[in-house]
C-alpha cells in the first residue's frame, strides 16, 4: 500500500513539474534598456534623446540562439509610455503574462515586442517630426529599427517588422506606416484619432484657439489633460520656432473683436491637417498597397467609433486590403485583449523566415537576415 501510496505521488509530482517546465516554456522576459536617438537632439522642448525602451524576448530566444524572430513595435497613447503595456498605465494587464497565454492559446506566433517611452515634455509626441518636440517618426523608424535589429535576433526585414498602438499610438501606428513602407510591412491602429477636420475641429474649436493664448509652462499644468493634448498636437504639427514657450501656431485662434470670436488660422489650419490621417491615405495609396497587413480595431462603445469606421469605408474606397474589428469595450478597457487580436493578425501576415526575392534578369536577393544568420 505504502509503495502504490508513494507511485502515485511520485506520478503526480512529475505532471506537476512537467506542467510547470509547459508553463515556463511560454513564458518570455522583459528586458528595459535605454536608447540614445540622433533624431530627437536639439527638439525646442529640451526633452532628452535617451528614452526608456521595454523588449519583450519569445520564450525560445535564450533556448534556441540561432533562432531570428520578426518584431513588432507597439505605440502608448498619450499621458502615458513605455509602461503602460506592462501595467504602469491606464490599462490592466501585463504584455509578458498576456503573450504567455496567447502563445499557449495558438493565437500568435513567437515574436519580439518593442515598447519604447514616447511621452515628452507635453504629455504625448503625436509620433511626428516636429522642429519643436523632434523628430519622433524618425526616432521610432530609423534609430529605434537600428539599434533593435543591431542588439537582437531579429529579422532585419520590411517583411517582418510590423508597427502597432493605441489611441494616440494607433494615430502613430497608422501614420509610420504610410510614412516608412520600406521599413515597415504591416501596421494597425486600436481606438486611434484619424479625423480632425470633421471631428476634433468640430468639437474644440475653442480649446485650440486658447493654445495660442497660453504664455507659461504653469498655465499648461493647470490644464485637463485634453486640453493638453490640444496643445501637443499643435507643437507636433504645426511647429513655429518664433513663438515661445511651445514654439506652435493653432488652426484656430481668438479675434480682437469684443466679443471675442474662434477663427480659423488659414495657413496654420492647412499645415495642421496635412496630418490627418484620412487625407494622408489619399497620398500614400501605394505604400498601403504594399502592406502585408492593416489592422484597424475600436471597441463598440468608444467614442473614437466613427473615427475607426471613416478610415475603414475610406480604405475599401480605395480597393485597399485591411482587417476591421469593432469588439466590446470603450477608448480604455479591453486594450490588452484588443492588443492580442492585432498581434494576431500580424502573426498570419509577417515573414517568420528571411525572404529571398527575385531582381531584375533573374538574379537571386538574399536579404540581410539571411546573410546575418548564415554567420
Amino acid at each position: 500500500m505504502n509503495t502504490r501510496r508513494c507511485l502515485v505521488l511520485s506520478l503526480l509530482t512529475l505532471c506537476l513539474l512537467l506542467t510547470g517546465l509547459a508553463a515556463m516554456a511560454q513564458e518570455g522576459k522583459l528586458v528595459r534598456e535605454v536608447v540614445y536617438s540622433p533624431s530627437l537632439e536639439g527638439n525646442l522642448l529640451g526633452d532628452s534623446p535617451k528614452r526608456a525602451v521595454t523588449i519583450y524576448l519569445p520564450p525560445s530566444y535564450d533556448s534556441e540562439p540561432d533562432r531570428r524572430y520578426p518584431v513588432v513595435y507597439l505605440l502608448h497613447g498619450f499621458t502615458a509610455d513605455n509602461n503602460l503595456w506592462t501595467g504602469g498605465g491606464y490599462i490592466s494587464g501585463n504584455i509578458l503574462h498576456s503573450m504567455s497565454v496567447w502563445l499557449k492559446q495558438g493565437k500568435v506566433r513567437e515574436m519580439i515586442l518593442v515598447m519604447p517611452n514616447c511621452c515628452n515634455r507635453l504629455r504625448g509626441c503625436w509620433y511626428t517630426n516636429s522642429v519643436t518636440t523632434g523628430n519622433w517618426a524618425d526616432f521610432i523608424a530609423k534609430d529605434l529599427v537600428k539599434y533593435i535589429d543591431n542588439r537582437y535576433r531579429t529579422l532585419p526585414q520590411r517583411e517582418s517588422r510590423a508597427v502597432v498602438g493605441h489611441s494616440m499610438g494607433g494615430y502613430g501606428g497608422m501614420k509610420l506606416g504610410m510614412l516608412y513602407p520600406d521599413v515597415f510591412s504591416c501596421m494597425g491602429g486600436i481606438s486611434g484619432l484619424y479625423d480632425y477636420e470633421n471631428y476634433m475641429f468640430s468639437i474644440f474649436p475653442q480649446g485650440y484657439a486658447s493654445v495660442s493664448t497660453l504664455e507659461s509652462w504653469g498655465q499648461f499644468q493647470s490644464l485637463d489633460w485634453v486640453s493638453q493634448e490640444l496643445v501637443a498636437e499643435c507643437a507636433a504639427y504645426v511647429p513655429n520656432p518664433h513663438r515661445p514657450p511651445f514654439y506652435c501656431d493653432s488652426p484656430f485662434v481668438y479675434t480682437d473683436t469684443k466679443p471675442k470670436k474662434v477663427v480659423k488660422a488659414k495657413e496654420a489650419y492647412d499645415r495642421f491637417l496635412e496630418h490627418d490621417i484620412l487625407r494622408m491615405v489619399d497620398k500614400h495609396l501605394n505604400a498601403l498597397r504594399s502592406m502585408r497587413s492593416i489592422c484597424i480595431i475600436v471597441g463598440k462603445s468608444d467614442h473614437l467609433l466613427g473615427n475607426a469606421h471613416e478610415l475603414h469605408e475610406k480604405l475599401e474606397s480605395f480597393g485597399i486590403k485591411h482587417v476591421y474589428m469593432e469588439l466590446s469595450g470603450d477608448h480604455t478597457s479591453n486594450v490588452m485583449a484588443h492588443t492580442g487580436e492585432a498581434l494576431r493578425v500580424f502573426s498570419n501576415a509577417m515573414a517568420f523566415e528571411p525572404v529571398v526575392s527575385v531582381e531584375p534578369r533573374g538574379k537571386l536577393a538574399i536579404t540581410w537576415g539571411e546573410i546575418r544568420r548564415r554567420r
